[in-house]
């Protein structure tokens, strides 16, 4: 199952999380691949044989992944630079919703696409993380010099394709660190209710 996304949504039900799986790289279809399905005849498949078209439901990239909830991105690829485009888009609402970002071989460009925004660089820096392709052992940190960006380490493999695998448990590890640590915040800032200060409400109506 390597290359796939199973191991990633056995992982997240296993920690008793919510899945949704994002696809922002295929939304167009070859009806030329399609013709069987589609039981097209002769005559139209000529017509139609380089004819690229929208799948049903579909839409941009950047569109698709608007449908981001609260949950923690894995986003792997050019669905780093999505991500990056939402949270450019939608500031506020990604800010107060996404508690971090595990990114693999990203493609997104902190520099360019936040346009020097420094309360979106902040929030990247603070709360993403990327692994990529590299010699050096799991989780070693890696420089980069070509954009501003999170802290990076190695994904434990030089091949793109094998990375997401073998970074997989480190991400989790990571994810499930930030959401105790948002957790444990949370608890901390949230009034405690006790029966003096509900006497004192209720008094006071």
């Amino acid at each position: 199952m390597c290359g796939t996304q199973i191991p990633f949504i056995k992982m997240a039900l296993e920690s008793h999380g919510g899945v949704i799986v994002l696809n922002p790289n295929d939304n167009f279809a070859d009806l030329k691949t399609e013709k069987k399905r589609l039981s097209f005849s002769t005559r139209e498949e000529s017509l139609i044989s380089t004819k690229i078209i929208a799948k049903r439901g579909s839409s941009s990239p950047e569109e698709h992944t608007s449908t981001a909830m609260n949950v923690a991105f894995i986003a792997h690829g050019y669905g780093g630079l999505v991500f990056v485009d939402l949270l450019v888009q939608r500031k506020q609402e990604v800010m107060n919703k996404v508690y971090s970002v595990a990114f693999i071989d990203s493609m997104h460009n902190t520099q360019h696409q936040t346009r020097g925004d420094p309360q979106i660089q902040e929030w990247i820096q603070k709360y993403c993380y990327e692994w990529v392709s590299n010699s050096k052992p799991l989780d070693k940190a890696v420089g980069s010099l070509s954009k501003v960006n999170c802290p990076t380490v190695s994904a434990g493999t030089e091949k793109y394709g094998l990375a997401p695998s073998c970074c997989l448990r480190a991400i989790f590890k990571y994810l499930n660190s930030m959401l105790k640590a948002k957790t444990t915040t949370s608890f901390r800032y949230s009034p405690v209710r006790t029966r003096s200060s509900t006497s004192k409400k209720r008094g006071n109506k």
